[in-house]
């Protein structure tokens, strides 16, 4: 306990400073080089990205429950006129739709920028200057390969689904300079490069998970809080499963699959997995952030003002389909409140509890978002042992999920085992909700999309998945 306070101390600390540096910076300016002198100035800046990465344009919001949610069919807004109405309609034309997906791409981009900043004024250092210099780097690359990845997921078509198609700039320097737009395949191959340098540096440098050195100082603590090394090879599952190459998806999840320090959490325990936190057994990677609990609060519990969500009416038959057994996530993470300014049916999975009703939690844990977690691992590989005819290993893989979650499973022991990708599917929708990831899952396999509240079905389409570029974008090129 004493640790965890020292650490939480030390990164309000760090994350005020590097709020501060990040917000004094003008739109384009180069930034000076007097920050990148120590160990201390790469740290901050690198902190400063992950901040960043927290607030509400990202996946404060809009990248995990808020905007790229509503797209997948979750949630819709509470107030009638409020822009998410047209969102979960698709129409990204709409004058008030347009600016949130723009700053979606300008957010990530500025994002970018920072981590190539930190990276070219490391590289102008000798390597042994600084002990984690490798952990610098290796987070850096991690970092610029995972914001051009969520870019590319939203910004261009699915690989698979037309391999021909154009990409997204992979900028790789801090420059004024037009980068180009890439074949979505030379996309892919950037961001599996950066992915695996980053892995090859921090697998050299040795985690730190498991290991304590007193001279690398309080930046290897807390290693979920960092882009470490077994994010980095979640990650790469995850885009290898992009890609379609589903058996480097699988020896990826692997590789954390096996790792002892993830697991996942008892049914019991379902309703504090990840309310506000970041949980200590089934994220492999998450973001720090005091303001998470005030975001979620505004969005996802209130249910007054303009900017609150409602859980879509059909809620409910997500979790009834394949529902054998007790369903913990419908029970906990949807409820039906009576709090003063909290009242009807809400979203409950990333909202705080013990915040919002002014308590203090039992056991102080890290506050956040959830980046990426053990459930989608187990996903992949249930999903490439089901491909490969393995129907009794794709059922032990789906179930590690589905039975933590209070069900019983596909493998009930009687020696017929029948499990489909719909079977994956609809678990990673129930699983899934405010992470962001569901309208990614329907645009990988091309699925028509249901909207209930006006009963109308969207066929798959690039105008339903492709986000479009911002104006701005070409205006710059011309």
């Amino acid at each position: 306990m004493k640790r965890l306070i020292y650490t939480l101390f030390i990164l309000l600390t760090i994350c005020y400073s590097c709020d501060s540096f990040l917000d004094v910076r003008p739109t384009g300016e180069i930034v000076n080089n007097e920050l990148f002198e120590t160990a201390e100035g790469f740290e901050e800046a690198i902190y400063g990205v992950y901040s960043y990465l927290a607030r509400e344009p990202l996946y404060g919001k809009n990248m995990t429950y808020g905007l790229v949610d509503v797209v997948g069919q979750y949630f819709s807004g509470g107030w009638d006129q409020h822009w998410s109405n047209q969102l979960r309609l698709y129409n990204y034309k709409h004058m008030e739709v347009r600016p949130e997906i723009d700053a979606i791409w300008e957010s990530m981009y500025k994002g970018i920028s920072y981590v190539n900043n930190m990276l070219e004024n490391l590289a102008k250092h000798d390597s042994t200057k600084f002990a984690l210099y490798n952990v610098y780097k290796a987070e850096g690359l991690g970092l610029r390969a995972f914001m051009h990845f969520e870019l590319l997921r939203l910004f261009s078509e699915s690989i698979i689904q037309n391999p021909n198609a154009t990409g997204i700039p992979y900028r790789e320097n801090y420059t004024y300079q037009v980068t180009p737009f890439d074949p979505i395949n030379e996309s892919y191959n950037k961001i599996i490069r950066d992915f695996k340098e980053a892995e090859r540096l921090l697998a050299a440098h040795g985690e730190y998970f498991d290991r304590v050195d007193e001279n690398a100082g309080g930046f290897v603590k807390d290693r979920v809080i960092h882009m470490n090394l077994y994010a980095v090879q979640a990650l790469l599952a995850r885009v290898y499963w992009e890609k379609g190459d589903l058996e480097t998806a699988k020896n990826y999840a692997m590789k954390v699959i096996d790792c002892p320090f993830f697991s996942m959490e008892d049914k019991t325990n379902v309703e504090d997995i990840m309310n506000g936190i970041i949980s200590d057994k089934e994220t492999i990677w998450g973001l720090y952030s005091e303001e998470f609990p005030n975001y979620t609060r505004d969005v996802m519990y209130s249910s007054g003002g303009n900017n609150y969500y409602d859980p879509k009416p059909d809620y409910r038959e997500i979790y009834e389909v394949d529902q054998d057994g007790f369903d913990y996530r419908l029970d906990k993470w949807f409820q039906t409140l009576s709090d003063h300014g909290a009242e009807g049916l809400r979203c409950m999975k990333v909202v705080d509890r013990f915040k919002v009703r002014l308590n203090t939690r039992p056991v102080a844990k890290l506050s956040g978002i959830n980046m990426i977690r053990l459930p989608e691992l187990y996903y992949i590989v249930s999903e490439y042992y089901l491909v490969s005819d393995n129907m009794e290993m794709a059922a032990t893989y789906l179930d590690k999920v589905v039975k933590a979650r209070g069900l019983n499973g596909f493998n009930k022991g009687d020696g017929i085992v029948v499990v489909s990708r719909m079977n994956i599917n609809n678990d990673r929708r129930k699983e899934l909700v405010c992470e962001g990831q569901w309208f990614q899952i329907m645009k990988h396999y091309n699925m028509s999309i249901y909207e209930s509240i006006t009963d109308q079905t969207f066929q798959a389409s690039k105008d339903i998945y492709v986000f479009p570029v911002p104006d701005n974008e070409y205006e710059y090129r011309n």
